[in-house]
């Protein structure tokens, strides 16, 4: 199960772990540009409580227990801080973090029943090397870290890993809209493989954290952002 999963990095996610062979179920509040066969698409507010838990229980019903969850759905707007008005730092964290809450909160019987499963956060490398105007995303990408971290800790025991994605500056439609191409330039000068990220580098790196391969790697970050962080 994936949120945020009808465009961008999210879209790339589900194509990718369609390929994998697994089912794939999307929440998210917009629709793909188009139908997607192989993949179930929700229209699902995930700041909605109710609403995910009855997506969630739509998927277990069509498609059996739910196994893996990856949380991509994200709110983000640039404003400096003095600028920042309570409703946009509220609905950051209402999608970013509590969204992440709900699902996980929901899933988590299917999971533990089965005791096999993959959560995955996908964060943020600006954690790292943090850009001005973006102090709310930051914060709530660092929720989703401690979230990562602590649950790593509680669900072990479960046979569930619990880790997270953090992509740099990726070519996403919104990105190339909404980003100068200055900044893209900037950001590859800095990175040690001098090319844009891809949504395909960031699907390639959650195939791997939600699969067999991955089964003693939790509480993780691991970074997707062609070394522009070196830690």
């Amino acid at each position: 199960m994936l949120t945020g999963g009808a465009s961008g990095i999210g879209a790339a996610i589900a194509e990718r772990l369609k390929a994998d062979g697994l089912v794939v179920a999307s929440l998210d509040v917009a629709a793909p540009d188009a139908p997607r066969p192989g993949i179930i698409d929700i229209g699902c507010d995930i700041t909605d409580r109710s609403a995910v838990a009855s997506a969630v229980d739509h998927v277990h019903d069509v498609a059996g227990p739910v196994s893996i969850v990856v949380h991509c759905a994200a709110y983000q707007v640039v404003l400096p801080f003095g600028e920042l008005d309570p409703e946009a730092w509220s609905r950051t964290f209402r999608v970013n973090v509590d969204g992440a809450f709900h699902i996980v909160r929901a899933a988590l019987p299917d999971l533990q029943a089965s005791g096999w499963g993959r959560i995955v956060m996908i964060t943020s490398s600006s954690q790292f090397a943090p850009p001005p105007g973006m102090t709310h995303y930051i914060a709530s990408k660092g929720a989703l870290t401690g979230m990562v971290r602590a649950l790593a800790t509680e669900l072990g025991r479960d046979g569930i890993t619990v880790n997270a994605v953090a992509p740099g500056l990726t070519a996403t439609s919104h990105a190339l809209h909404d980003v100068p191409a200055e900044h893209f330039a900037v950001v590859r000068s800095r990175q040690a493989i001098p090319r844009t990220g891809e949504p395909g580098d960031i699907a390639a790196v959650v195939s791997f954290a939600v699969s067999d391969d991955a089964a003693f790697m939790t509480g993780q970050t691991l970074l997707v952002d062609g070394g522009e962080s070196r830690i």
